[in-house]
């Protein structure tokens, strides 16, 4: 016989109230059993009132007739009549086959749903497998990015950083330019962008150091210089200063070792500039040696380009110019453009870019890499490199603003 709690587990599926009179007219069970049947399911169904049974619609309220049945045969069977066995066994006959029914069709129902599954379950494989490919492609591509080659089991993953662009290039020779990971001297990690093109005429391999381009709305002068703006021009120059003066800013190598500088730096004109005259100022590197950009490295500094304004067409006052020539510190030697403006932040004559060249700028206007310029050096070094604005007179009498700029080593 059911326990009493395996009667209230079964009968928890359903919160329709009981009732042995919809399931057994008393025809073959004496009115005292009757009697009793009808109270225990009634003492049954007051304690599921209030409960957290739920009906599960149509199919819930066909599973509790059958489940009333079967109660009311087991709770009937010691009570019953002899003249009943006949109708008892014909109950239960029809019982079990309704149960039996109610069995197939459920696991009918299941497997109709478990098809219905399947082609699903083949569309759900068929993307992951997609996906998984898709990884794949991105793994291999995130392992040129820090330099371990999937191709090759023996290095991944613990293959070290390559402390170079130009390492890179050379292990995977069709990387693009982009960002990627390299080691510093004290192996940690930085994160830079390379450039696998050819720059200066010596192939890719270049490390990015320094960008700025103000014909980019977007862009900003550095916080040490301030913004020219004139004829749809921007250019970034000294502050207001009432002498000669030089103000700079520094590129850091991020502790990667370097023996190769390339850049370029386009700038104009303001005013009268003295080109390499600097008729006030001291030869000396740190000084306002010339008017115009001063890049170096290292403390004490070391020259590496100079990038000369000149004065006029008729007085040039660079070292390459045929009228007027002034030589430059023996430490510049011919490491340095010169070129003449218009005085007026001309967008029509940029400085240092090699063209809009006057006849006395002739030589100054042919060197075979210009814009671009190239220094190298018999060792490597990781100095930062710093690049001044620099100009022996006041703000008010001359300036020579520079609007882009791009440096890079190797």
């Amino acid at each position: 016989m059911y326990s009493y709690y395996s009667i209230l587990l079964v009968l928890c599926m359903s919160s329709y109230s009981l009732s042995a009179s919809s399931t057994l007219d008393g025809t073959c069970v004496n009115p005292t059993t009757l009697s009793f049947i009808e109270n225990s399911l009634t003492n049954i169904s007051d304690q599921l009132k209030g409960s957290s049974c739920s009906s599960d619609g149509a199919a819930s309220e066909e599973l509790t007739g059958l489940l009333q049945l079967a109660l009311v045969k087991e709770l009937a069977k010691d009570y019953k009549d002899e003249s009943c066995d006949k109708e008892e066994r014909k109950l239960l006959k029809n019982i079990n086959a309704s149960i039996a029914n109610k069995i197939d069709a459920s696991t009918a129902a299941t497997d109709a749903r478990l098809n219905a599954i399947e082609p699903q379950l083949a569309s759900l494989q068929s993307q992951v497998s997609s996906l998984s490919s898709d990884l794949n492609k991105l793994s291999r591509l995130l392992a040129k990015h820090v330099n371990v080659s999937l191709d090759d089991e023996e290095e991944a993953p613990s293959s070290p950083l390559l402390s170079s662009c130009d390492a890179i290039l050379s292990k995977w020779p069709n990387s693009p330019s982009g960002y990627y990971n390299l080691a510093d001297v004290n192996g940690h990690s930085r994160h830079v962008y390379c450039h696998m093109e050819t720059l200066c005429g010596k192939g890719g391999g270049w490390r990015r150091i320094a960008s700025l381009n103000m014909t980019n709305p977007n862009e900003k002068c550095p916080t040490q210089f301030r913004t020219y703006s004139s004829g749809g021009v921007r250019a970034c120059g000294r502050p207001d200063t009432n002498s000669g003066s030089c103000f700079g800013i520094t590129f850091p190598s991020k502790d990667i070792k370097y023996s190769q500088v390339c850049g370029k730096v386009i700038g104009y004109q303001i005013g009268t500039t003295d080109g390499a005259a600097a008729f006030y100022a001291s030869k000396d590197i740190n000084s306002a040696y010339i008017d115009g950009i001063s890049l170096t490295h290292g403390n004490p500094r070391k020259h590496i380009w100079s990038l000369i304004s000149g004065n006029s067409i008729e007085y040039s006052f660079c070292p390459c110019g045929s009228s007027n020539p002034k030589s430059v510190p023996s430490f510049v030697g011919s490491n340095y453009y010169c070129e003449v403006g218009c005085h007026h932040l001309c967008s029509s004559d940029p400085l240092w870019d090699g063209k809009g060249c006057g006849s006395t700028e002739t030589n100054c206007c042919q060197r075979t890499l210009i814009p671009w310029f190239y220094r190298s050096f018999t060792h490597s070094t990781t100095d930062n490199i710093e690049m001044r604005l620099c100009c022996d007179e006041d703000t008010n009498n001359e300036d020579a603003p520079f609007e882009q700029y791009e440096i890079y080593v190797k």
